[in-house]
């Protein structure tokens, strides 16, 4: 069970879509949090605006302050797909006016997720845009250093690899083969090909990779833009090419845990007191399943069940 981020640079889009098209391909049972300062966007696009926002992060940040961070952990989800239980959306905040209101959530918040993996729960979070560590103030920071990998997701093209390049050297200069695969920080290509491939991204940046997500702009607005799924979006390019990168990641952190002589992070009990995704049966191997791909949900009456 991990913990595992994704940012961009300023100027570098496609992260919500990835995180998306992730967790509706993971193997295990799973959390999407959107913590993109920027406000949420799966309400509005995935859901086409069909669900009411009262629930998230800003909830959640009141209830910890009223230390029932753990108790009320769970109410503050909604499932991802209609009639599975072993994935779920924390929602964002509104807009980047109310970042301030979770301001002191993100340190709770960090350990709160680390302890689902001892209830067998993996953990995605969508950062969005990610500060420079610099003068740019980083309340999400927490969860940057904890995350078992963090994803930088960039687009092919010099624009997208020269803001990422910098956001790289901001927070690392470890750029030699060893310190690759000791970092957190990893490469997520979005559209490889347009004109620089995932190696050679990952050569200029200094970092190993992940993979790549393919170029598919139809398919994406499934996810982006709740755009109606057509007959083939279960075996499109975008989700197709998602397995890889799930492979990948586990393998990165099986291998830099491995590498600290560190396995899944020991601790009392954790929070999983509510009714949130348990583990099955269905998702005791260990790679992305591939036969049936999941599609978004859809429902007749705009909610999630």
């Amino acid at each position: 069970m991990a913990l595992i981020a994704l940012a961009n640079a300023k100027g570098s889009p496609g992260t919500t879509t990835a995180a998306l098209v992730l967790a509706l391909q993971w193997p295990r049972p799973v959390l999407l949090v959107e913590a993109d300062l920027a406000g949420s966007s799966i309400l509005a696009g995935y859901f086409r605006g069909q669900l009411p926002h009262d629930r998230g992060l800003q909830p959640l940040a009141i209830a910890h302050s009223h230390g029932d961070l753990e108790a009320a952990f769970w109410e503050q989800t909604i499932p991802l797909v209609r009639n599975d239980p072993d994935r779920k959306l924390l929602p964002g905040i509104v807009s980047p006016h109310t970042a301030p209101a979770v301001a002191n959530l993100w340190g709770p918040l960090a350990n709160q997720l680390v302890a689902l993996e001892r209830g067998g729960v993996d953990v995605l979070v969508d950062l969005g845009r990610l500060g420079t560590g610099g003068i740019v103030r980083e309340d999400r920071e927490p969860i940057v250093r904890l995350a078992d990998q963090v994803l930088i997701t960039t687009g092919s093209r010099l624009p997208d690899i020269a803001v990422t390049r910098e956001l790289v050297k901001s927070r690392t200069s470890l750029v030699d083969a060893a310190a690759r695969e000791l970092t957190n920080l990893t490469v997520l290509t979005v559209g490889p090909g347009r004109p620089y491939d995932a190696a050679e991204i990952s050569r200029t940046l200094g970092l190993g990779t992940v993979g790549s997500l393919a170029w598919d702009p139809v398919n994406a607005e499934v996810l982006s833009v709740g755009s109606p799924a057509g007959r083939r979006y279960p075996t499109s390019a975008l989700v197709r090419s998602a397995g890889p990168v799930i492979s990948r990641i586990q393998d990165r952190i099986e291998k830099r845990r491995s590498r600290f002589s560190t396995g899944p992070r020991d601790g009392g009990p954790g929070p999983q007191a509510g009714p949130g995704p348990r583990r099955g049966p269905d998702h005791a191997g260990t790679g992305p399943r591939s036969a049936q791909p999941v599609a978004p949900w859809r429902g007749d009456a705009g909610r999630a069940s």
